[in-house]
């Protein structure tokens, strides 16, 4: 790195400062009703039962004392934790301080003094060791590059048997991404009218101006096997809507015809999804920490040597 150069994390502090707003986006793919019902039934086997809700009713019989949430933008999560009886207490931590900002205000707008805020590098964690029960991971993994650094800093922060919960993206990394792995969803787009579509070929879905987006996400899945006993799996999909939908015309989405054409991405993507699990580009998992193991350790730092 040249004198000149911006560090990855202060480049996507700046970005996700600017862009803090974001997670709104009513065009995101997860906001519409149809891909909202899906998400739900293919997590929890209901499409009127969200994720978080299923977590408390199947794997949390009572609140975990403290949790800890990594890339907790602007808060929502934690705020929905706490108010779904997941954890009575979690401290979250972002690399943007504008994200933090709207946190903080929004909690104690609505009396939730047991959350708590600060400034975290994923790149380079600082936790306290045997201190959470849980930690949550949610749409904030596939931004960090060194996963191994953040996995044996969570692993050290959590107590024996700790548990996580990740709801994330899992696709291809964002030097992974080839035309041929856009083909299907061109494919779709290409056969609906232009009425429907912004008159655009799907461009490699890599934001240029945020570097942590997909650093290491295709191997994200992987880390949570290797540290985490997988007591929940469920790929989610999105390896077609989440491609199209930002070429999608939001007047034409919210006709008939474009139910049509939404429940058609779905039904096929479900179809990938039972062949190939792995085929999902998005992930809900929920497990407890695994004890540690020499052969583990070993790995990572065989990992860390690769890539220097």
């Amino acid at each position: 790195m040249t004198a000149r150069e911006t560090p990855p994390h202060e480049a996507a502090a700046r970005y996700w400062d600017a862009h803090h707003d974001k997670s709104r986006d009513p065009s995101y793919w997860m906001a519409h009703p149809l891909c909202r019902a899906a998400i739900n039934r293919r997590v929890t086997g209901s499409e009127g039962e969200w994720p978080l809700d299923w977590l408390r009713r199947v794997h949390v019989a009572e609140p975990f004392a403290r949790g800890v949430s990594w890339g907790c933008g602007t808060g929502a999560f934690e705020r929905s934790a706490i108010r779904a009886g997941i954890a009575a207490a979690i401290d979250g931590f972002d690399v943007s301080e504008s994200s933090l900002a709207e946190a903080r205000g929004a909690a104690e707008r609505e009396g939730l003094p047991q959350l708590r805020y600060a400034i975290g590098n994923f790149d380079a964690p600082r936790l306290p060791e045997r201190t959470y029960d849980v930690v949550f991971f949610h749409q904030s993994l596939h931004h960090v590059s060194r996963l191994e650094r953040l996995f044996e800093a969570v692993s050290a922060a959590l107590i024996a048997g700790g548990a996580l919960y990740a709801d994330e993206y899992v696709g291809p990394s964002r030097n992974r991404w080839t035309a041929q792995r856009i083909a299907s969803a061109q494919a779709v787009l290409d056969r609906l009218p232009a009425r429907a579509k912004i008159p655009r070929r799907i461009a490699l879905p890599v934001e240029q101006h945020d570097p942590s987006e997909a650093a290491r996400s295709g191997e994200v899945a992987a880390f949570l096997r290797e540290f985490f006993e997988p007591l929940a799996w469920r790929p989610y999909g999105g390896q077609l809507a989440s491609l199209v939908f930002p070429y999608l015309r939001p007047p034409w989405l919210a006709s008939e015809a474009g139910d049509g054409t939404v429940r058609e991405i779905l039904d096929r993507e479900e179809s990938e999804l039972r062949q190939d699990p792995a085929a999902t580009h998005y992930l809900v998992a929920y497990g407890r920490l695994k004890p540690t193991s020499a052969a583990r350790n070993l790995r990572l730092r065989l990992r860390r040597l690769a890539r220097l």
